[in-house]
């Protein structure tokens, strides 16, 4: 028999846990390795591996597309972060230094020739104590398709009558 860990020869098998994996080595590498770990590697990997495939199953879990509402930036955002800008009495140039940002950053979202990243608006929100993201409601496709054979991409598109 050959050694699993450095590949001799073996006259005298033994099995040894070496982190956390079940090896069959010879009485030389014996010395790295746990004899007895009880079982305790085996559980460990099986409560790792369940956790993993948990995590699997969460994240491939499908999503409603057609779901009946949304989250959105408003689309008046720009008066919100102007008007919560002037409450607290700060000019651009605080509001910039607060949010770790360039002043241009501000008066491109005051003026609306800026969208904000998700990122930017959570510290929008938490400084100026404001909600940018609102709810929206999404609607249902309607159309002449029947409810049979699923929608199609002429369900979809809106026609306008001349």
């Amino acid at each position: 028999m050959i050694c699993e860990l450095c590949g001799r020869e073996i006259d005298r098998p033994l099995t040894v846990y070496i982190e956390g994996s079940k090896l069959t080595v010879g009485p030389e590498c014996s010395r790295f390795g746990d004899a007895h770990n009880g079982g305790k590697a085996e559980e460990g990997s099986r409560i790792v591996i369940e956790e993993r495939l948990q995590r699997r199953e969460r994240r491939m879990r499908g999503r409603d597309v057609y779901a009946t509402s949304t989250v959105d930036l408003a689309e008046d955002y720009p008066q919100r972060i102007k008007e919560a800008r002037r409450k607290r009495g700060w000019d651009q140039d605080a509001l910039g230094a607060k949010l770790n940002e360039k002043k241009s950053v501000v008066t491109k979202l005051e003026s609306g020739n800026m969208v904000p990243s998700d990122k930017l608006v959570k510290k929008l929100e938490r400084t100026l104590g404001i909600e940018l993201m609102e709810k929206t409601a999404t609607a249902a496709p309607s159309g002449s398709g029947s409810q049979n054979r699923g929608l199609t991409l002429g369900d979809m598109i809106k026609t306008e009558k001349k």
